[in-house]
């Protein structure tokens, strides 16, 4: 009889089958069927439990968590000063240990939910200059084995040199963009995209995240990835704007979107606290056209955001509570639906962060979760216990606790 390292019996393998058995050798999925003729000396029973790839958080902010601790606001303008506030008080030298701090709470927090994988955006400031990049890849190699770390970094004009001799150190994962944040939110587009070419990096951006019916950064970057054969590579965070135009340029700029291969992650839990302040009723729930851009075929990812911060106060690392809240929002409740959402938390972020040898077939890496489940819809509804984590076959999480 073969033998392998891991031997999980009489799962529910997402989008696979039910009552199956997975093997896993050096790290990967060796084997998935009914009844394998095998052996393991870690055997575990999944019975009418459900498997899914481990969870993939590609857009949360892990330098920002926690900077709320003295202060709380109402307002999205004050955010802005409590978090100024907050980085005023910490001193250089104790700069970079403070965000890996605060970075770690996150990170326990997805680790145990049963992420995989969490792709982070890193500021770039004054007040920290390249530290906060220098703090997340620290953390990189310290979680490693445990969880895949992946930092996208901003670009500024101020950080031109470090931000350059870092991308040719191959210290960079993706190049971050937040147009409308700087004073030229075209030059900025261009500028980000040349880098991308130079240094042959990927781009995640924060795209149009407002009220205002205009979604000219979002065409914009529509055409740039087209003249920059960069499909697959382009992720668009937030694109708000979209729902304040009318449907037919809508559908327009979706259409386009999928056709240039770009990635969309909504937020729908930060999105709904932030944008729509200054409506009266109706108030507009300030998330993208999920469905719209599902139905047009483009790869759309749920992720957190901000967690804990000025800019929203709430957030527990938890990608399955992040499908709930989404799945509410997008009034998705039927079986196909919440498989759909449970996608969105796993393959499709897997997609925008680019991870090879992700999923539940033979040859995959054994990130998996064991679900206290039957299914997806019931995984999501009852935010069902994590009974088991495993990175590369390795158990790292059981029933909810960081072994």
């Amino acid at each position: 009889m073969d033998t392998c390292e891991v031997l999980i019996r009489n799962a529910n393998v997402f989008d696979v089958g039910k009552g199956l058995d997975i093997a896993v050798r050096d790290g990967k999925i060796v084997q998935i069927g009914p009844d394998l003729p095998m052996t393991a000396p870690t055997e575990l029973r999944a019975d009418n439990k459900l498997v899914v790839p481990g969870l993939v958080e590609s857009h949360t902010h892990l330098d920002k968590s926690f900077t709320a601790v003295d202060e709380d606001t109402p307002t999205l303008q004050e955010a802005y000063g409590i978090f100024a506030r907050y980085l005023a008080k910490i001193p250089p030298e104790g700069m970079v240990e403070d965000i890996k701090a605060r970075s770690r709470r996150v990170l326990d927090w997805e680790l145990a939910s049963g992420a995989s994988a969490v792709k982070s955006h890193v500021l770039v400031c004054p007040q920290w200059g390249m530290g906060s990049l220098q703090a997340i890849n620290e953390l990189k190699e310290e979680y490693r084995g445990r969880l895949d770390l992946y930092n996208i970094t901003q670009w500024t004009p101020e950080y031109d040199r470090e931000f350059r001799a870092a991308a040719k150190a191959g210290e960079i994962d993706f190049i971050a963009g937040y147009p409308l944040f700087t004073d030229d939110p075209m030059g900025n587009i261009d500028q980000v995209f040349a880098l991308a070419e130079e240094y042959g990096l990927p781009l995640d951006l924060h795209i149009d995240e407002r009220d205002e019916p205009d979604i000219s950064c979002f065409l914009s970057v529509i055409e740039h990835t087209r003249r920059y054969h960069m499909e697959g590579r382009v992720t668009c965070g937030h694109v708000t704007a979209l729902c304040a135009v009318e449907d037919e340029p809508a559908h327009r700029a979706i259409c386009e979107a999928v056709e240039a291969g770009i990635n969309i992650i909504t937020l729908p839990s930060c999105n709904m606290f932030l944008m729509g302040r200054k409506d009266r009723q109706p108030i507009r729930r300030g998330v993208t056209r999920v469905d719209e851009f599902l139905k047009a075929g483009a790869n759309v990812a749920v992720a957190s955001d901000n967690v804990r911060d000025p800019y929203r106060p709430f957030g527990n690392g938890d990608l399955l509570e992040e499908a709930l809240f989404a799945a509410q929002v997008l009034q998705y409740g039927t079986a196909d639906q919440l498989d759909e959402v449970m996608r969105m938390i796993t393959t499709r972020p897997a997609r925008n962060t680019m991870i090879p040898d992700y999923g539940l077939a033979q040859g995959c890496r054994a990130d998996l979760v064991i679900l206290d489940a039957p299914t997806a819809k019931e995984a999501i509804i009852s935010q069902s216990e994590r009974l088991y984590v495993l990175k590369g076959g390795r158990i790292v999480v059981k029933d909810g606790r960081i072994l």
